[in-house]
């Protein structure tokens, strides 16, 4: 081999083992490289230290806004409970019921067959009472003891309400309701 060929070889080895670095004098190279370089930096320093104080962050904000949504509806709820506040009997307590309902009776022309109270019983955050009363009278005097009972100022309901005819007595009906009202 001559040492031209021998010249030759050892030229074209040069520029295969060129040095990494040596693309770089490109500008486009450079331009990818740098920008590269950047990201990565600024991934790897800023970023990654950060994530986990977003997810914490975010963690702490979510338990906040649903502290916030329950803050509100108890607010809400508050509000709608001054509302009718004044419509609750002031003892929570059957008899105290009883002793109204009797007072609401006497107004009207009615007789009372029967009144018995069950226990009370839980509604929601409230107690209620529920009163068995059959009442005798006409078809007037108890559509007045109704029409009472739906405009009082206290929170009572009708849950059952059944009227029938009394026997040996003309235009004498017997009405047997169930009345849950509201306590405090």
């Amino acid at each position: 081999m001559t040492n031209t060929a021998r010249g030759r070889r050892s030229a074209d080895g040069d520029k295969e083992k060129k040095h990494p670095l040596a693309s770089l004098s490109n500008p486009t190279h450079l331009r990818v490289f740098l920008t590269a370089t950047v990201l990565a930096v600024a991934y790897l320093g800023f970023y990654s230290p950060l994530s986990s104080q977003f997810d914490r962050s975010r963690q702490e904000f979510d338990a906040q806004l649903r502290r916030f949504v329950v803050i509100s509806d108890i607010e809400r709820l508050r509000e709608q409970y001054k509302l009718f506040k004044g419509r609750l009997s002031p003892k929570p307590d059957a008899n105290e019921w009883v002793h109204y309902l009797l007072d609401g009776v006497r107004q009207y022309p009615l007789k009372v067959s029967m009144l018995d109270p069950d226990k009370v019983r839980d509604v929601g955050p409230y107690k209620a009472v529920v009163l068995r009363v059959d009442l005798e009278g006409s078809l007037a005097d108890i559509h007045k003891f109704i029409n009472w009972l739906e405009t009082n100022e206290r929170l009572i309901r009708i849950d059952a309400l059944s009227i029938q005819p009394i026997r040996n007595k003309n235009g004498a009906l017997m009405a047997s309701f169930t009345i849950v009202g509201m306590m405090g």
